[in-house]
This record gives C-alpha cells, sequence and structure tokens, in this order.
C-alpha cells in the first residue's frame, strides 16, 4: 500500500475514533439523564403493563404465589396486590390481611377506590388496591369526635407518632385546628383531587363531612412523595453538569489527540522538511532525531514506519546527490587536467617548431643543408604529432556523441588476429571464435593494445594474443610479461585523455589511444578488464558470439 493511502486511512481512522467518542458520551448523557429521572421520581406500578408480571407468578403444585418482586411493588406504591381467578377468588396477596376475601360480589363491583388497576395475565388477573395509611387512624378520628368532640390520650400519641394532623372546617370553610401543627388552609378541591399518584402526593388527605355541615379532614405527611417537577430540574442540572464536564473531556481530549497528530506527523514532516533543507544547503550528512530513530540502529520507531519509504527516498536522493556531486568535482577535476595536459603536449611541439623556425630564418647563421633538413624534419614530425593529437581530441568527441556508425560484420578471430603476429607478437586461438564486429574499429582496438604494451614494456618483451569461447561469450586476451602498471596509473588508465609528455619524450602516440580503445569496446556492447601486477598486464575484452551479439547500431 502507498504512503499517501496509508496516511489517508490513519486519518479516517482518527476521526472515526473521534467521532465515536462523541456519540457515546452524548448517548451516555441522555441515557444517565433519563436513569436519574426513572430512579428518582418513583417505581409507579400503574405504568406497568401486564406481561411484565407473566413471569413474576410462581405455581406451586396446585397453587400460585406472588414473588417477592411483585410484593416490593406493593409496598413500594403503598397498596396490595392480589391475584386473583375469573371468578374474583383470590389465589394470592401481598400484606398481612386480605380484605378482598371476605367481601361479596356486590361488593367488590362497589369497589371504588381512586388508583385501583386490573391486569389481565394469560390465566388469571392482577389487581392493585392503594391503601392509604391514613385511613385506618381516620376511621378512629372520626369515631370518638362525633362521639366525644374530643380525642384520648392514645390516639393523641398515636396522631403525633405519625405527624398527624386533625382540622375542622365549617360550611364557610372557615378553619379550626383540633389537634398537631397548623398548616397551609386545604380547599375542597384539594381533597377532590387527591390522586391516586402518590409520588405526587404532598400529603395524605381523609376527610367526612358531619351531620352539622361541617367537614372534618385529616392530613398526614406522605413519605412517597416524589415530585417529578423537582427531580426533573435537578436530572436538567445534572444534565447540563454531565454535557459541560463532557465537553470538557472532550476538549483535553482534542488537545491531546492533536498532540498526538502532532507527534505521529508533524515531527517526522518537520524532520524531512529539514533533511531536504540541508539537501538544498548541498549538507549531505544525515542527522539522527533521537525522538524518531533508534539509536543503534538509525532507523524510524515502529509509529513512525509510516515514513520510512520517505526516509529511505531521501537516504537514496542523498547518496545520489553525494554521488553526482563528487563525480562532478571529478569531471572538473579532469577537465582542468586535460585542458593542462593539452595545452602542454600542444605547447611542447609548438616550442620546438618556434625554435627551430627562429633559428632558420635568423640571418645570423648560415646553416649547411643537412642541418636545414635536419631542423625540417624535426619541424614536420612535431607538425605530424600535433595533427594526429587533433585528429584523436576530434575522434574521442565523435564517439562521445555518436557521432561514428558501426558497420558490423562476422569476424573469424582464428584468420583475422595472425596479421598482429610478429617476432614479438604472438596469436593463438581455440573454438569457434567468430565475433560481429567492425573490423576497421577493431583493428584500432587491438592496435592501440598491443601499441601500447610494445611502449611500455622493454624491448623484445613477450606479447601473446589469445582468443577462445567461454559460455556464449568470445574473450579475447591481450597479454605482455612486463613489469606492471603502477596501482594509480591502473585507476584512471581509461580517464586519461592527455599524454603528458614533455620535449625529451618520445612522441610516438598521441595518450588518448585507451580512451578511444574504451569508447570503441563500448560501442561494441562489449567488455574490458585490466588485470596487473609484477608479472605483466593483461587487457581482457569479452564480446558476444555472432549469433547472439545484438546489433547497436550508432553506438551505444
Amino acid at each position: 500500500m502507498k504512503s499517501s493511502s496509508k496516511l489517508t486511512i490513519r486519518f479516517i481512522l482518527y476521526f472515526i475514533l473521534f467521532y465515536l467518542f462523541i456519540i457515546i458520551g452524548t448517548i451516555g448523557s441522555i441515557v444517565a439523564f433519563f436513569f436519574y429521572i426513572s430512579g428518582n421520581t418513583g417505581n409507579d406500578i400503574h405504568l406497568f403493563d401486564g406481561f411484565e408480571f407473566e413471569d413474576e407468578i410462581i405455581k406451586e403444585k396446585n397453587s400460585y404465589k406472588l414473588s417477592d418482586y411483585l410484593i416490593e411493588q406493593a409496598e413500594d406504591n403503598s397498596g396490595q396486590l392480589y391475584l386473583v381467578n375469573n371468578t374474583m377468588k383470590v389465589l394470592d396477596y401481598t400484606g398481612e390481611t386480605c380484605e378482598l376475601c371476605n367481601m361479596t360480589k356486590e361488593e367488590i363491583l362497589a369497589l371504588d377506590t381512586k388508583g385501583l388497576h386490573t391486569w389481565k395475565l394469560s390465566n388469571h388477573y392482577l389487581l392493585f388496591v392503594p391503601k392509604s395509611p391514613l385511613e385506618p387512624l381516620f376511621k378512629k378520628i372520626n369515631m370518638e369526635w362525633t362521639a366525644t368532640a374530643s380525642f384520648s390520650s392514645s390516639l393523641q400519641k398515636e396522631l403525633e407518632k405519625h405527624n398527624i394532623s386533625v382540622e375542622l372546617y365549617d360550611e364557610r370553610w372557615k378553619r379550626e385546628t383540633l389537634f398537631g401543627d397548623s398548616k397551609p388552609l386545604v380547599h375542597l378541591p384539594d381533597i377532590v383531587q387527591n390522586n391516586s399518584d402518590i409520588f405526587e402526593q404532598k400529603e395524605w388527605l381523609s376527610a367526612k363531612s358531619l351531620s352539622d355541615g361541617s367537614t372534618l379532614v385529616a392530613r398526614m405527611p406522605n413519605d412517597y412523595y416524589q415530585p417529578f417537577e423537582e427531580h426533573f430540574n435537578k436530572g436538567m442540572l445534572m444534565l447540563i453538569f454531565f454535557f459541560v464536564v463532557f465537553h470538557i473531556i472532550l476538549l483535553i481530549g482534542i488537545i491531546l489527540l492533536s498532540f498526538g497528530i502532532s507527534n505521529r506527523f508533524v515531527r517526522p514532516i518537520v524532520y524531512i522538511l529539514s533533511r531536504i533543507g540541508k539537501l538544498a544547503k548541498f549538507d549531505y550528512n544525515k542527522s539522527i532525531d533521537e525522538r524518531i530513530h533508534h539509536k543503534k540502529t538509525g532507523k524510524l520507531k515502529r509509529k513512525y514506519k509510516l515514513f520510512q519509504p520517505i526516509d529511505d527516498s531521501i537516504d537514496n536522493l542523498t547518496n545520489r546527490l553525494a554521488y553526482n556531486e563528487r563525480q562532478i568535482k571529478r569531471a572538473e577535476q579532469l577537465r582542468e587536467e586535460w585542458i593542462t595536459g593539452l595545452s602542454h603536449d600542444l605547447k611542447t611541439p609548438l616550442s620546438s617548431i618556434y625554435g627551430y623556425s627562429t633559428m632558420l630564418s635568423s640571418s645570423d647563421y648560415n646553416w649547411s643543408p643537412e642541418e636545414t633538413r635536419e631542423f625540417a624534419a624535426t619541424m614536420r614530425e612535431k607538425a605530424n604529432y600535433m595533427d594526429a593529437l587533433i585528429q584523436d581530441l576530434t575522434y574521442t568527441y565523435q564517439l562521445k556523441n555518436k557521432a561514428v556508425q558501426l558497420s558490423l560484420e562476422k569476424v573469424d578471430l582464428a584468420k583475422w588476429l595472425a596479421q598482429f603476429q610478429d617476432d614479438q607478437v604472438t596469436v593463438q586461438t581455440s573454438g569457434n571464435v567468430i565475433i560481429e564486429a567492425d573490423k576497421l574499429l577493431l583493428y584500432r582496438i587491438i592496435e592501440n593494445i598491443v601499441g601500447n604494451a610494445k611502449k611500455h614494456t622493454p624491448a623484445g618483451t613477450p606479447i601473446k594474443i589469445t582468443a577462445w569461447e567461454e559460455n556464449f561469450s568470445v574473450i579475447l586476451s591481450v597479454k605482455d610479461y612486463g613489469s606492471g602498471i603502477p596501482q594509480e596509473d591502473l585507476d584512471n588508465l581509461f580517464e586519461r585523455y592527455y599524454r603528458g609528455t614533455n620535449t625529451t619524450d618520445d612522441l610516438n602516440g598521441t595518450g588518448l589511444g585507451l580512451a578511444i580503445t574504451k569508447q570503441l569496446i563500448d560501442m561494441h556492447n562489449a567488455e574490458i578488464d585490466v588485470l596487473s601486477n609484477e608479472g605483466g598486464t593483461e587487457f581482457k575484452l569479452r564480446f558476444g558470439k555472432a549469433n547472439n551479439f545484438k546489433d547497436m547500431e550508432g553506438g551505444i
């Protein structure tokens, strides 16, 4: 996978993770809000459906039993649950007494208790009958007040224990507190609207109209009172608080994510840009940032592996640019050496020509015919050398610019090499040594190598030319048995385009022979290796066989 694709996937994963974090936080806020509201506004049994109670009916042989969960629900809603069949026969109930068990059908039909609720189950019915904790005491209150217009000490203690207040309202609804603390005035609609939702009732109310037109009212605090508005407001405050905290955490998460992205992506990018900046300043030394590189290996750490191909590419580019700069400097050095050598090679014969021409033109001396011919011969020799040097220079540029065309033909080396054999040179071939080459250029290659061997070895030193087959190639070897070539000269054997002679040097050759030889060998798509030691020097050329040779017309 490409680095750009990996980088894109990384960013997508980061932002998906960030998006999921927001979604989870939002859903968590909403769930926490409703959980708080539902958990603090009471567990109203009237809101349940029948199917929720199906599994709470326990069958034991031929009887049925209400589960502990239903018993708890009845207690939490201040009432009793009855399990009855189709004929209203009570199968089980909660609480200590069974008020429905002794009721007649008429009494059950006349039952008009507020908050009465019935659920139809698969085989039975479940009946909830709310029970006000004030009702049993209110019967005593009504009985004693009707009989004596007062309350007994035992009843007063019981009223005080449950914090019950008793009030008497006349026909005009003026209030007289008979027992307990004075509380806000209660109105007749408050008594009528005393609904079944025990969690919304601040207090229990029981009232009885007396024969004189007055109304006896008892009031008792409701321990089940959990107003929805109060808990809703608290829930909203909690939601706002959770929202603020969540967004603070979200902001911190964004900051940390930004630092993480910066650490994962910005830091290596800055490092890469710094390396590119160093390249622009021709600084090829690789800098190691220990924050993103391993100390020992120098490789990028695992979390930065995404940028490894880029770092490797910059390494390759750095090495290439450094190599190119070295080559440029070397080429510049060679050019300067070439110009210096060329100037020297041209200046030396010109000095001789100028000196002899000055001598001949001088009127101070009378030169003999023999001396004049000698001077003229020297001048012609120097001129011929300069002409050969210029021709060789021109030829090297023609080869470099591919201006020399190959005229390929099959050459049987076993016969063709015989022309180089003499008292000093021996030729030996074996096998089918046929190559495809330009005969004129091949002649120049062998002539240059053989001539170079004769020139740089003592007179009479044996030179051996050998040709043989090797795999799919033909090897052509020219070996002399001289003292060898120094390593410094061997390293630059084909790069020295000048001879560097002086006035006393033998001017046979221009010093460009081996450079031209290398170019001609390259044109033939051949290879050349030079092996030299104290026992002599061997030039080994490797050509393709005639049937394997690829025509490279126009050079390479």
